[in-house]
């Protein structure tokens, strides 16, 4: 346990040097409710987007965290500070909990692995990457105290502490009751043993979604359907994540490449039958059939391709909206099952000097790889870098290069780039209007207004682009209303 914590905390440690960055920008820094809550039944009750951004979703928890920060200090380096806190606990929470499912061999070797994997930076090293840790933390406790509470019951109150702090910081938690299942399935414990933690873990997440009616928050997420699953239906979702889940398992088995950003560009959504939709196919079923194949003989291997299927299903798009294809920092949770299915599979060699190599490669691998990826999250200029570096076909790289070509003077390549993000995302508004903005400078009317027009009818309730359309409208008129002559 030891060793997981301080292992994560100095991977962690050279994101302390951060910056607010990308949503930081929005959902923690110069949140008035943050820096100088009116109350606390007003904090409590505060959404984590805020206002402007439409007021969604409730995150009392990792809110009441940035509040208590605010009162430290507003400076980005402390907040980074107490995300490698949170990254050190959750790791070695996570390694008891595979103590307890495997014994300390298992647990020890889980724990280094999960403390170094390379898609966890994403979570540390931004700040509003405190809501997965905060949330794995609350799980990974929940969990543990429900194992121990087969022998005393006054662990109890730690499960319901554990789901109280996972719900409260990201709504990933819905799952916990499967998983408290699947840990006591794991441990062949008899059914009136689980019913208690069952309803222990269950109990905090059923009053968050009592409490979230009375709040005024509207939805339990943010931005809707990623941008490329518009107007899919379940059955379609589901078929086009087959496909993109493949991307998934890359990023837990082989994260030697990482981005900033997975969108339409670089990732393609696809609901006909391709070559990609078979193999992510045939890899499930061949995932289901091995899991079912060693669940006795090394039955690590099925509980953690278990945990990652019961994980990862909120921030699958199939039943949840998550507003991204893919984003690695939604991957923490479901990474722990993975390590712990390696972790578990390495018993399985006869020579420990091999298995200790190997272990020994993939930490010194993953931590190298873990610090690197660190200076990408630093500020935005360098998160924007990295995203022209590693998605420079995403619909996100292009909006925003080519806002930074009309600002330079260069007309003709922002007006390239602009239709490209386009056409990869055609159902949102943003570059839309962004390109309609360049072309009313330009005082090219009927252009803006055609992209207006389109805006408008994506989204009524787009008040910038109705503004605009009438402007232009307006500039029209103008420009054909004949003049007058004088008497």
């Amino acid at each position: 346990m030891l060793f997981a914590a301080l292992l994560a905390a100095i991977v962690a440690a050279p994101s302390i040097r951060n910056e607010f960055v990308a949503d930081d920008q929005w959902v923690v820094a110069n949140r008035q409710m943050l820096q100088h809550p009116t109350s606390l039944s007003d904090l409590l009750k505060e959404p984590y987007w805020p206002a402007s951004f439409g007021g969604v979703m409730w995150r009392p928890a990792v809110m009441s965290s940035w509040a208590i920060d605010y009162r430290v200090s507003s400076s980005p380096h402390w907040f980074h500070a107490i995300n490698i806190v949170w990254a050190a606990l959750a790791a070695a929470l996570f390694a008891v909990l595979a103590c307890e499912l495997a014994g300390p061999v298992v647990g020890l070797i889980t724990g280094l692995l999960f403390a170094v994997h390379p898609v966890h930076v994403e979570a540390v090293a931004n700040v509003v990457g405190r809501a997965e840790l905060m949330a794995a933390s609350g799980y990974a406790l929940a969990l543990v105290c429900a194992i121990r509470a087969e022998q005393r019951r006054r662990y109890l109150v730690g499960v319901v502490l554990g789901a109280a702090l996972a719900i409260g910081s990201k709504e990933i938690a819905v799952t916990l009751p499967a998983a408290v299942v699947l840990v006591h399935l794991a441990r062949r414990a008899p059914w009136q043993v689980v019913w208690r933690p069952l309803v222990a873990a269950s109990a905090p997440i059923l009053a968050y979604f009592l409490v979230h009616g009375f709040v005024g928050i509207r939805t339990f997420y943010g931005g809707g359907l990623a941008v490329g699953l518009d107007h899919l239906n379940l059955f379609q979702r589901t078929w086009a994540m087959v496909a993109l889940s493949l991307e998934w398992w890359r990023l837990f088995l082989f994260p030697a490449h990482l981005s900033a950003d997975y969108s339409p560009g670089e990732l393609t959504v696809s609901t006909a039958l391709t070559v990609w939709h078979l193999i992510g196919l045939l890899f499930w079923v061949g995932l289901g059939t091995l899991a079912w194949k060693t669940r006795r003989t090394v039955p690590g291997i099925a509980i953690g391709l278990a945990w990652v299927a019961i994980t990862i299903s909120p921030v699958a798009n199939v039943v949840m909206p998550s507003e991204f294809l893919i984003a690695e920092r939604t991957l923490y949770l479901p990474s722990f099952g993975v390590v712990f299915a390696l972790a578990s599979a390495a018993m399985m060699l006869r020579s420990p000097q091999l298995r200790n190599a190997l272990v020994a490669i993939a930490v010194v691998a993953g931590g190298a790889r873990s610090i690197a990826r660190v200076p990408a999250w630093h500020d935005d200029e360098m998160h924007y870098q990295a995203l022209r570096r590693e998605a420079p076909l995403s619909y996100r790289t292009l909006w925003l290069e080519g806002k930074d070509e009309f600002a330079a003077g260069r007309p003709a390549s922002g007006e390239r780039l602009m239709l490209a993000s386009i056409t990869f995302a055609p159902e949102l508004t943003g570059p839309r209007y962004e390109l309609a903005r360049a072309y009313m400078s330009a005082k090219l009317w009927q252009p803006a207004i055609k992209q207006l027009q389109i805006a408008v009818a994506l989204d009524s309730t787009f008040a910038p682009g109705h503004e605009a359309l009438r402007e232009a409208l307006q500039a029209v008129s103008d420009t054909i209303r004949p003049p007058t002559t004088p008497n």
